[in-house]
């Protein structure tokens, strides 16, 4: 087997309630709803009460060092035995040098060290799960380190409070290891089951972010305005079509990791979902009919993390010991891309 060891998270300083994020819509926004928006609207639209936003110049990598440095500290990791680095984000330091091996030198990780970006989102944890065991059982590497963080806040137009109520920057890392640690969690890591349809590129994007129609100067003049001044590009959602996508392939995706597990619906003691929206996750429950007490969902408090929801969503689980000796986990990743999929992690 290969083992899910180690998990934590960290969160960037600042965060926002629901009203302070409606003070900044009815700033920043050119056409205003008539209609007042309150918290209690936002709660109900989305179940977020707070979110998290980093630094102005502050990056996914700078928070997700902070969640490696967090690891080594809580458990107690040599970090010199790590032997490769796998970094999941939407918001990579440059197009080149990989962000991963910069990552290596701020982390004083071996010069052994290999290093990898993985570009993704919402599903970008599932994916750094299998790369990381699929290393590990060519036989080629025994400790990995897995970091997922992103920063949608500095994508996201402060005047659009669909977004800004939504999304949160946060960073996860994660142990993946050869061997079992004594005293870590030493989770056996199933089979995973993935699926794509590009064609839901445009129904969530952030434009002007790369070489497809990058910014100008007259397109980041109309931004100058706003804090930050959205350099990295602007984010896009259709809504509805995102909700639409989730309903339809969840389901599925479910029946498949199980039926690729040989696993019945009834042995899962926990089904971890990333945390998108608390709405479409109670419209996903109650269409594949997860008892209350068997799903998580943390978003209250947190928001939308993207890749590093369901580590957060993990860690907390053990923080109040929800999770016990042969819990089965079912995980499950799904969002922009069109990108889903999910595995099984088995507690020992």
């Amino acid at each position: 087997m290969i083992y899910l060891n180690a998990i934590s998270y960290y969160f960037p300083k600042k965060s926002f309630s629901n009203d302070e994020i409606i003070a900044d819509y009815y700033k920043y926004s050119e056409n205003p709803n008539p209609d007042e928006i309150t918290s209690d609207i936002i709660i109900r639209q989305c179940g977020i009460q707070n979110r998290f936003a980093a630094e102005i110049e502050e990056t996914a990598k700078d928070i997700g060092n902070k969640a490696a440095e967090k690891l080594f500290e809580e458990w107690k990791f040599d970090k010199s035995k790590i032997d490769y680095i796998i970094f999941v984000s939407d918001a990579l330091d440059y197009k080149g040098p990989t962000t991963a091996c910069v990552m290596q030198s701020d982390l004083g990780l071996s010069e052994n060290c290999g290093a990898i970006d993985i570009l993704h989102g919402c599903t970008g944890y599932i994916y750094g799960l299998s790369v990381a065991k699929a290393l590990i059982m060519a036989e080629e590497y025994e400790n990995i380190l897995l970091i997922t963080a992103d920063t949608p806040s500095k994508v996201v137009h402060p005047g659009e409070i669909d977004l800004r109520a939504i999304f949160s920057d946060a960073a996860a890392a994660t142990l993946i290891s050869k061997n079992k640690i004594q005293g870590y969690l030493n989770w056996d890591i199933e089979k995973f089951v993935f699926g794509t349809d590009g064609k839901g590129e445009k129904n969530l994007f952030v434009e002007r972010s790369a070489t497809k129609n990058a910014a100008d100067i007259n397109w980041l003049k109309q931004y100058e305005h706003i804090p930050g001044g959205l350099r990295r590009g602007k984010m896009y959602m259709n809504s509805h079509q995102i909700f639409l996508f989730a309903l339809r392939k969840v389901p599925g995706l479910i029946t498949q990791i199980l039926e690729k597990n040989k696993t019945e619906f009834e042995k899962i003691d926990y089904f971890v979902l990333h945390q998108a929206n608390a709405q479409m996750l109670e419209f996903i429950r109650k269409r594949i009919k997860i008892p209350e007490q068997k799903f998580i969902n943390n978003i209250s408090n947190i928001g939308n993390t993207v890749s590093a929801s369901i580590p957060i969503a993990l860690k907390q689980m053990l923080e109040t010991n929800k999770i016990t000796p042969q819990s089965k986990l079912l995980l499950c990743g799904f969002g922009i891309g069109y990108s889903w999929g999910g595995v099984i992690i088995t507690v020992n």
